[in-house]
């Protein structure tokens, strides 16, 4: 776990090469380039290719089958696939919304039959007026001194048609409009929109071999404007140009040697601490979906450190309290396999794939310890499951104190290895400010012992709350260590404006409590629908309430699961990106962005 360091590195040439030399180092794709220009050169580069382009694009890989893909662009049109693949979307819709609407009129008419609505001239100063009644209606119906007559009944309706040359008065219902057309001829229309979404689906499957070209198109397009907008970046002065820009140190020999081939002069700088450079997090693979989940809220500033692999492990912990219940830890791995394949298509993918792995044996593992299966506990099983995973349970849910100490512990030590990593990062510092840090760990860690235990374990509390609170007071300030009066009354004011976030550090701690809060609760859903589906079954179960208990289960079983989901990814990152990073990552950077070549990948 680290933020790879970097250098900076400036290449000076002569104008006339400059496209040349900026080709290259976009075909190295070792560099995030500066802008030496500001004004001219600044944002993001625009895409090189239209939006249009991007949705017909989408449209074509979304289409559920797939066709090969080409790779010979001899027959290749892209702005003849960007039209056909629009137009077919938007023929789609069109006729989606028209058989929608077809559908209803044709449910709307069969009822009366097959039939064409005579012209106003065939009825001369009558119309028909067209009434679905209930059953329970009819009697007004029939006391009335209307012309009417029942053209159709089934289980809950009378299909009625009152002559009349003005609305009728007095009927329990309101008229309904009828499609003109006649149920055949709605039938064929409908029938030859199916026919023609049918064949727009086949030429759409037909279109997405050209994915893969497509695709290379939209990337050459879009590196050429990336390539555009660099060369806008760049220093130009007297027929010679400068470029710029941050790369590892690992591939500072490449770009040297790129100088040399291209005849360029060429100076490496190392970063100072006013510098800013861009952050590039490097992880084992196996543990690099940490990643997402930090850069997901904030990117480390280049000075500070990568948390991802605490983010990591302390997300799956978090995670998995508040799921609490090894059953759905198995379903969630259930989930996990189906798509495992798939999210290894790309290095996201697997990179995030390897995160839910971790979420998946840590619910595991943490819902064996709380003794929970699908809301059942483990002590209340039967043979031959009972005796076996009973003894399993060290935790109880239910047992409120035990609980909220375990999950404020938790919380008090996340806080206090954040602020640890602190003190590490500020351990060379000559105004010794690497203790508050230390200070506040030791008045957490105080505090917690303080309050939760007794006798000599709450006298060495307090003897850390005091050491903590003295560290905090007079090694808060950045001002050389002095010993004169006003320099230690300016170092103690400094303390005492630091020794404000104590009410923070408090409620940091209790927030944690929201583990067990969300545990309890998923815990205390999973066996309330249990039990409402053991009194709907009853003893002994019966056809449809046996039927009638399984739904409920299903369906409140896969609500809770859904709402665990939830508050764990919420909370889990929560906990870590707000509560962790304040005591632990106060400054904020931004991406390594390799100027690179899309269409090379």
């Amino acid at each position: 776990m680290a933020i790879v360091p970097v250098s900076k590195v400036t290449l000076y040439g002569i104008a006339d090469h400059k496209q040349a030399v900026l080709d290259g180092l976009q075909d190295l794709g070792c560099a995030h380039l500066v802008n030496l220009t500001p004004g001219t050169g600044d944002g993001q580069p625009g895409r090189g290719y239209s939006v249009e382009a991007h949705k017909a694009l989408k449209y074509l890989q979304a289409c559920p089958t797939q066709r090969r893909p080409s790779r010979d662009a001899r027959h290749f049109d892209f702005a003849a696939v960007e039209r056909e693949a629009l137009a077919i979307q938007q023929r789609e819709r069109e006729l989606n919304d028209e058989c929608e609407a077809v559908r209803a009129a044709i449910a709307a008419v069969k009822p009366w039959g097959d039939f064409h609505l005579p012209s106003e001239d065939d009825l001369g100063p009558l119309r028909l007026w067209f009434y679905v009644v209930p059953h329970r209606r009819m009697d007004s119906v029939r006391a009335s001194d209307l012309v009417w007559e029942v053209v159709a009944r089934d289980e809950r309706f009378e299909y009625a048609v009152v002559v009349q040359p003005d609305r009728p008065q007095g009927m329990p219902v309101s008229p309904v409009d009828l499609d003109p057309r006649p149920l055949s001829e709605l039938t064929d229309h409908l029938q030859k929109m199916e026919l023609e979404l049918e064949r727009l689906h086949a030429r759409r499957i037909e279109l997405t071999r050209w994915c893969l070209l497509f695709t290379q198109a939209m990337a050459k397009a879009d590196d050429e404007a990336v390539l555009e907008h660099a060369g806008h970046q760049t220093l130009d002065d007297s027929g010679v140009f400068a470029v710029q820009g941050w790369a590892p140190r690992d591939a500072v020999p490449r770009l040297t040697e790129f100088a040399r081939e291209h005849g360029l002069a060429v100076s490496v700088d190392e970063p100072t601490p006013e510098d800013n450079p861009p952050t590039l997090l490097s992880n084992p693979e196996p543990l690099a979906g940490g990643e997402g989940t930090v850069t997901f809220y904030m990117t480390p500033g280049y000075h500070t450190w990568d948390p991802s692999l605490v983010v990591f492990f302390s997300f799956a912990v978090f995670f998995a309290m508040i799921f609490c219940d090894a059953g759905y830890g198995l379903l969630l791995g259930i989930v996990l396999a189906c798509v495992w394949r798939k999210m290894g298509l790309t290095q996201t993918g697997k990179r995030m794939r390897n995160l839910f792995l971790a979420l998946v044996l840590a619910s595991i593992g943490y819902g064996v310890v709380a003794g929970s299966y699908f809301g059942v506990r483990a002590d209340q099983m039967r043979a031959p499951m009972g005796p076996i995973l009973a003894p399993l349970q060290v935790l109880d849910p239910n047992n409120t104190n035990q609980m909220m100490l375990l999950t404020i512990t938790v919380g008090a030590f996340h806080i206090i290895l954040g602020n640890l990593i602190t003190a590490w990062r500020f351990r060379r510092s000559s105004s010794y400010a690497y203790l508050a840090p230390v200070g506040w760990a030791a008045m957490i860690l105080g505090g917690l012992i303080a309050g939760t235990q007794g006798g000599v374990a709450a006298s060495l509390g307090v003897i850390l709350l005091s050491a903590g609170f003295g560290a905090v007071l007079f090694f808060t300030s950045n001002r050389p260590l002095s010993f004169r009066p006003l320099d230690l009354l300016w170092r103690v004011l400094d303390g005492f404006k630091n020794l404000t976030n104590v009410s923070k550090a408090f409620g940091d701690v209790l927030s944690y409590l929201r583990l067990f809060a969300l545990g309890l609760a998923s815990g205390v859903l999973a066996a309330t629908f249990n039990e409402i589906a053991g009194m709907i079954a009853g003893s002994p179960p019966h056809g449809v309430r046996l039927l009638a208990a399984i739904l409920v289960l299903i369906v409140g079983h896969g609500l809770n699961f859904v709402l665990a989901i939830v508050g764990g990814v919420v909370h889990g990152l929560r906990l870590n990106c707000i509560e962790f990073f304040n005591w632990s990552l106060p400054e904020e950077g931004y991406p390594f962005q390799a100027f690179c070549k899309k269409a090379s990948y």
